[in-house]
């Protein structure tokens, strides 16, 4: 496999894979929904290449991708969303190497009833969760919540609906009356969801490359900043050593589904009982998986060379610890939103810094120990593309 089509170019976790396997030698095309993406601009990806947003128009996406695989002769097919795995699995018998796993074992994962519900099976520590299998179970199910923050999450993120995907974001609900406004205004919520009990403490993310029944590489980090500050997308994380209970419980569900190649497993560690609970999985590259290959694990090489046979040479658990890594424009919307809002309005956790707080971090750009998911000075357009559609957007939402 030498010509590899990396889809989803605006994520900067393609950006990530692009890089790497750039460097290694393989020939990357960037598919997404412009020509110039984050990925594509990068001087590691060979061609950038335009196609439907599979979010709005499934079918017209998988004809095109399997065009552009016809036309460019490519060897494998690397997708890095749900909703792009979920419709290439579905042509998958007409595309070249998928590098994802079969539509059937990522529902076990990707969808939350069934992920929460196998991990109860497996005695893997679980948030308190109640299962709706659609909206019009939420009457019944309220007269038993007694206690509140809430959190609210579909099934699956994105559901295919008429040829379209319905995206469902995790929320909070802070009274039974905000829970009911929640899911009467949220059309995913039609289909099965989970409403969890909120658990404070900190987030890790353990990544690993699997191969049925055991680990072949691993790397943890822990998150520092989200975007939304209540708890969402990791703006600054930091590598460090893995927990071994961590360890166990991914490998119990896992090894339960058959798991082959990448995944993040997603726990918080309860400060009441002290046990990690599991948050999700996602079988894919993921947002922060810059910071795993800065540490050392360079998981798109790892996972290449896994896939074609070859032996993986990575010690388990030998990484750089304690090195951070920063988003810079998901830091600075994390500040923004600190700022416009009322701290009693983010469900924020208990140790969150205060606005001011919040702003002395964010000016403290270089730091020791720190790098950047976007920039790299050996490789700048990514971040200058970045910074051009944020300024973009901030014009345009003040118009």
């Amino acid at each position: 496999m030498k010509k590899i089509l990396v889809t989803d170019g605006e994520n900067r976790s393609a950006l990530a894979v692009t890089r790497s396997l750039g460097r290694k030698g393989y020939h990357v095309l960037v598919a997404g929904s412009h020509i110039k993406t984050l990925a594509s601009v990068s001087k590691f990806c060979l061609k950038g290449v335009k196609v439907p947003d599979p979010f709005y128009d499934a079918a017209l996406y998988t004809d095109t991708i399997i065009s552009l695989v016809e036309r460019h002769c490519i060897d494998a097919i690397i997708p890095l969303t749900e909703h792009s795995i979920y419709l290439l699995n579905k042509v998958r018998n007409g595309l070249p190497f998928l590098i994802s796993a079969p539509l059937e074992t990522m529902a076990m994962i990707a969808d939350k009833y069934r992920l929460f519900q196998l991990a109860e099976n497996l005695g893997v520590s679980v948030p308190a969760t109640f299962y709706l299998q659609g909206g019009h179970q939420l009457l019944h199910v309220i007269k038993r919540i007694n206690k509140y923050p809430v959190v609210v999450k579909p099934a699956q993120s994105s559901r295919l609906v008429g040829g379209k995907f319905i995206k469902g974001w995790v929320k909070y609900a802070n009274s039974p009356e905000e829970l009911e406004l929640i899911f009467s205004s949220t059309p995913v919520l039609k289909y099965p969801s989970l409403i969890q009990e909120k658990i404070i403490g900190p987030g890790t993310g353990l990544f690993t490359l699997y191969d049925k029944d055991r680990h072949l590489a691993l790397f943890s980090h822990r998150r520092l900043r989200e975007k939304p500050p209540s708890g969402g997308v990791s703006v600054v994380s930091e590598s460090v050593p893995l927990d071994d209970e961590m360890v166990e419980a991914a490998s119990r569900l896992l090894s339960a589904v058959g798991w082959q190649g990448v995944a993040m497993v997603e726990f918080k560690r309860d400060v009441r009982d002290g046990k990690a609970k599991l948050m999700e999985i996602n079988g894919r590259f993921w947002g922060t998986l810059q910071l795993a290959i800065t540490c050392g694990v360079d998981f798109p090489s790892l996972l290449m060379n896994f896939l074609q046979g070859q032996k993986i040479c990575h010690q388990i658990g030998h990484y750089k610890v304690g090195h951070r890594m920063k988003w810079f424009f998901g830091t600075l919307d994390h500040l923004l939103i600190r700022l416009k809002n009322h701290d009693s309005d983010l469900n924020l956790p208990p140790d969150a810094p205060s606005k001011w707080g919040a702003l002395k971090e964010f000016l403290k750009v270089w730091t020791p120990n720190t790098s950047f998911d976007v920039f790299d000075k050996s490789d700048p357009a990514p971040f200058f593309h970045e910074a051009r559609l944020y300024l973009r957007q901030l014009v345009k939402n003040k118009r």
